[in-house]
């Protein structure tokens, strides 16, 4: 049986709007941000735990606590994340729990992912190594320089990597060991486990997994919210 300890990064840079307030604890609703997020992932058995990596300046705050649904069926662990996002994640690697073969991660400011999807990950680590949720390239892709076109880019082959991102526990452990030991640095971490050789599979996302970056998506994700969940 599998069992999926996820990690839910809601600390790191440019996480501020115009209010001041990180855009993880923003109301999304009659709830946070990160509370849409957190709630997703209680929807499914095979996660036994959840860990939040919070700011350290909101480990006992209102907000983080208001975050975090009532009496949650699994352990919702918070720890310090750091000033970094690749610390913070091995930040919730090192405090993940023995009995947890699958590791999920995922980006606190993505409330409206679908369970189905994040399910559909976490299968695909029976046959790969991970799997990360993507999705197509839609727009005309051109390499610029100097300010003018270099060359058109095919998209049919560009994916645009989103979260969650989920790996055998064994595996995402080994490529943060490795990137760390070896002074790397990635922009996800799908990223790691291709450094060592990983074979990651693709899960066609949906335009539900809008990531909170502006004012603009927060209005688009109450939308979202306000029908009825797919």
């Amino acid at each position: 049986m599998k069992t999926v300890s996820v990690i839910i990064v809601a600390a790191g840079s440019g996480t501020r709007m115009n209010s001041g307030t990180p855009k993880q604890f923003l109301n999304l609703g009659n709830h946070t941000v990160l509370f849409h997020s957190i709630r997703r992932f209680l929807a499914l058995s095979s996660v036994i735990e959840i860990i939040i990596i919070s700011p350290i300046d909101y480990l006992k705050s209102k907000l983080l606590q208001d975050s975090i649904p009532t009496s949650p069926s699994i352990p919702v662990v918070i720890i310090a994340g750091g000033q970094q996002r690749q610390q913070s994640v091995l930040n919730g690697l090192n405090a993940v729990n023995p009995d947890a073969s699958i590791v999920c991660i995922h980006d606190g400011v993505r409330p409206l992912i679908q369970p189905k999807l994040i399910q559909k990950s976490i299968d695909l680590c029976e046959e790969y190594d991970g799997a990360i949720v993507a999705a197509r390239s839609i727009d005309t892709l051109k390499e610029v320089a100097g300010g003018t076109v270099i060359r058109t880019i095919d998209r049919n082959t560009i994916w645009q990597a989103q979260t969650p991102q989920t790996f055998r526990k064994t595996v995402i452990k080994k490529a943060y060991e490795y990137a760390l030991a070896n002074k790397l640095n990635a922009t996800d971490d799908a990223g790691f486990v291709e450094a060592i050789g990983g074979n990651v599979a693709v899960v066609e996302s949906t335009s539900w997994n809008i990531k909170i970056t502006g004012p603009a998506d927060l209005l688009i994700a109450q939308t979202l919210l306000e029908k009825e969940t797919p």
